[in-house]
C-alpha cells in the first residue's frame, strides 16, 4: 500500500483572515449550488457575503478543511470533510457540534500541508512556545526546504495560525472568532519578562468523540501502511492522533475503549504484560470511512 504524494508546504494562501463562523457551511452550499462560484470574485461576493479580499481566503480555508476541492473545469466540488460532514445527510450540516471541529482541525493538520500547523501538531515538541520562538522554528523549517521567505510572511503565518485557536479578549463580535478556538487546546500566560507564553494541550480535549478518534485512527494506519501499531506510536509517533490532539496514554486508552464499546470489532486493544498493541480490522471499517479512500488513502492493506 502506498501513502499519497505529499504537496509543497504553504506558508501564506490566506490572505491574512482567518477562518470565520460560518465560512465553512456556506462555502459548502455554494460550490454545490455553482461550482464556479468562486471563479466571479465579484458575483461571490454577493453569494456568499464577505468582501472581496475575502474570496481567495474561503477557498484557502474549505480546501485546507477539506471542505472542498478542485475539479479539472478549474471550479470546486464537496471534498472530504464536506461530503462527510456538511452534506443534507451529514454528519453535522451547520457545523454545530464540537465534535465536528475535532474533525477538521485533524484535516489541516495532517492532510492541508500547511506549514505552521505541520510544525506544531506534526509532534508534541512545540508545545509551550512564544511567538518570537515559533516564527524562529517556521523560518527553520521554511530554509530547510528552500523556500527563502520574508520575515513578514512568517510573522502573518504564525499570527493567522494563533489567532485561529485562540480568540482575542478585546474581540467583541464573531468577525475574528475562529471554529476551532472552541477546541480549547490553547491557552497563554505571561511570562516574568512580560513575554506571552502560548501552552498547547493542557485541557481534556472536551467534545473529542469515540467516532472522530477512530476516523483519525483510521487515517493514521493509513498513513503508516499497517493494520497494527504499538499504542505508544499511536501516542507519540509523528502526526499520530495522540500529538495532533494532543492526548496522553491514558486519554488514548480511554478512547480507545470507546472505539471497542461503540464500534465492535473495527479494533482490538492487546494490552499485555508483554505489549500494547492495537490491530485494526479493515473488514469492520464504518462505511464512512470511505471518505478516506477518495481522499486518497489507500485502506485495504
Amino acid at each position: 500500500m502506498s501513502s499519497p504524494q505529499r504537496r509543497d508546504e504553504r506558508f501564506s494562501g490566506h490572505e491574512s483572515f482567518v477562518c470565520r463562523y460560518g465560512w465553512l457551511p456556506k462555502l459548502h452550499q455554494a460550490i454545490l449550488s455553482d461550482p464556479l462560484a468562486l471563479k466571479d470574485e465579484a458575483q461571490a461576493t454577493i453569494t456568499l457575503g464577505i468582501g472581496r479580499n475575502m474570496v481567495k481566503s474561503i477557498q484557502f480555508w474549505g480546501e485546507a478543511f477539506g471542505v472542498v476541492e478542485g475539479r479539472k473545469d478549474g471550479g470546486l466540488q464537496p471534498g472530504p470533510l464536506g461530503r462527510l460532514v456538511l452534506s443534507n445527510d451529514g454528519w453535522d450540516p451547520y457545523l454545530e457540534q464540537p465534535e465536528s471541529l475535532w474533525l477538521f482541525h485533524w484535516w489541516i493538520a495532517t492532510h492541508a500541508e500547511v506549514a505552521v500547523w505541520n510544525l506544531v501538531f506534526g509532534s508534541a515538541n512545540y508545545s509551550r512556545f512564544d511567538r518570537k520562538n515559533l516564527i524562529s522554528g517556521l523560518g527553520d523549517r521554511a530554509d530547510k526546504s528552500g523556500k527563502k521567505l520574508a520575515a513578514s510572511t512568517l510573522e502573518q503565518h504564525v499570527s493567522i495560525f494563533l489567532h485561529s485557536y485562540k480568540r482575542e479578549d478585546s474581540a467583541s463580535d464573531d468577525t475574528s472568532w475562529c471554529p476551532l478556538q472552541d477546541l480549547g487546546l490553547f491557552e497563554y500566560v505571561t511570562a516574568d519578562d512580560g513575554r506571552t507564553i502560548y501552552l498547547v494541550g493542557r485541557n481534556a480535549p472536551l467534545g473529542l468523540s469515540s467516532r472522530v478518534f477512530l476516523f483519525a485512527l483510521i487515517d493514521y494506519f493509513a498513513r503508516q501502511n499497517s493494520t497494527t501499531l504499538g499504542l505508544s506510536q499511536i501516542v507519540h509517533g509523528d502526526f499520530s492522533p495522540g500529538s495532533v490532539f494532543r492526548l496522553d496514554e491514558f486519554q488514548v486508552k480511554s478512547l480507545l475503549e470507546g472505539i471497542e464499546h461503540e464500534f465492535g470489532g473495527v479494533i482490538r486493544f492487546v494490552d499485555t504484560a508483554d505489549t500494547q498493541q492495537v490491530i485494526l480490522e479493515h473488514a469492520q471499517l464504518p462505511d464512512w470511512a470511505e471518505c478516506l479512500s477518495a481522499a486518497g488513502e489507500e485502506l485495504n492493506v
